[in-house]
């Protein structure tokens, strides 16, 4: 007994061993690295993402005449928080856009509701007519003062909805509403095509140099990339595109969007796929410019993604006596799920001939003083 127990007691501590010693030798930084951008293909039924975008330095020679204008950039930030419910087939994305800049202290705030079963977006016109009061006095400005007036005299409008069905009527005279059958072959060939992409990024990251990866304390794992890693990408790229199923799929989407700017497709996805190749050439061969691109992943509980941030240098030396460069951040990370505001109810949409009136009246008022003759207002 006491032999079966011993037996036993050593069996187990082999297992574990044996276990622990497997997990240590898969749980490399690199495929750590790579399995956290797996997750964050995995999206839940219901998820909520915010992306902010930030310029964090620009090195600009002074007399350089666009030097004033790049220095705003510095000052303007730029947030987008996406929830989608898959279930429900829609998703809300708020947009806010701030500069803290003197010369433009603005703050614009867009609110878009996606119907993902008909491609229809919904635009609440309120953060139109009401913009926040820096935005409203630029565009008083711009019309003579008669923005600040469209909520006045136009009362109900910051209750109704646009939605882009809607406004392609308006601006084409015919709609271009998506039927069930289109939405299902898009939602195909987006899915087709995300994976394909996804087994991309996981093969590019598996071929680099594992001591490339390094993990924080806190679990984040990075990777700098530079110009050849961006042009090795690139040409990935270009060569995925040579399968047939993959130009397929682009076409699939992009007749999707009822788009009449490509009227050939096969000309203009060929341009794409060799402007890519162009571009992956210039980056390897270009000396004057040199871009670095820092990578973190973090990861989440349970598999799950947690965030991902792209911190970007651009060296330009072209220039031996005025070099320049800009570096900028790019985060995404996951959030608690925000709840998507209901679909307007047809009383709250407002109609093409509605839109068209209350814009003829408006520029009437503006421009009132002028000869129209021929414009057609």
């Amino acid at each position: 007994m006491k032999k079966g127990i011993l037996f036993s007691i050593l069996l187990a501590l082999a297992l574990v061993v044996s276990a622990c010693g497997g997990n240590s030798a898969a749980k490399t930084p690199q495929e750590k690295f790579v399995q956290t951008m797996k997750n964050a293909t995995n999206v839940p039924d219901q998820s909520t993402y915010t992306t902010s975008f930030a310029v964090t330095d620009i090195d600009v020679a002074s007399a350089d005449s666009s030097a004033q204008t790049m220095g705003i950039l510095k000052d303007i930030k730029l947030s987008m928080t996406t929830s989608t419910d898959k279930t429900a087939k829609k998703s809300e994305t708020k947009l806010n856009l701030t500069s803290t800049n003197n010369l433009l202290p603005v703050s614009i705030n867009l609110d878009f509701l996606l119907d993902s079963k008909t491609g229809n977006v919904f635009i609440p016109l309120k953060t139109i007519v009401q913009p926040d009061a820096s935005l409203l006095s630029y565009l008083d400005q711009s019309t003579g003062g008669m923005w600040s007036q469209i909520n006045t005299e136009y009362p109900d409008l910051k209750n109704k909805y646009l939605s882009t069905e809607e406004l392609t009527s308006s601006l084409t005279g015919k709609s271009e509403a998506k039927t069930a059958a289109n939405t299902k072959e898009m939602e195909a060939a987006s899915k087709d095509l995300n994976k394909k992409t996804t087994k991309l990024i996981d093969s590019y990251f598996s071929g680099l140099e594992k001591d490339r990866f390094k993990e924080a304390d806190d679990g984040t794992l990075t990777i700098t990339l530079t110009n050849a890693d961006l042009a090795n990408m690139m040409n990935q790229v270009a060569k995925m595109m040579d399968d047939e199923k993959v130009k397929a799929d682009f076409k699939v989407i992009v007749e999707s969007q009822g788009s009449e700017a490509v009227t050939d497709f096969d000309t203009t996805y060929t341009e794409m796929q060799t402007s890519i190749k162009d571009a992956a050439k210039s980056l390897k061969d270009n000396k004057d410019t040199s871009i670095h691109i820092k990578v973190s992943v973090k990861p989440g509980k349970d598999n799950s993604f947690d965030a991902i941030t792209l911190k970007t240098k651009i060296d330009d030396k072209s220039d031996a006596n005025a070099e320049q460069s800009i570096s900028f951040t790019v985060k995404t990370k996951a959030e608690k799920f925000v709840p998507i505001a209901d679909f307007p109810t047809k009383d709250q949409l407002i109609s093409s001939e509605e839109l068209n009136k209350i814009i003829t009246e408006v520029t009437m008022k503006m421009y009132g003083g002028m000869d129209l003759t021929g414009t057609g207002y």
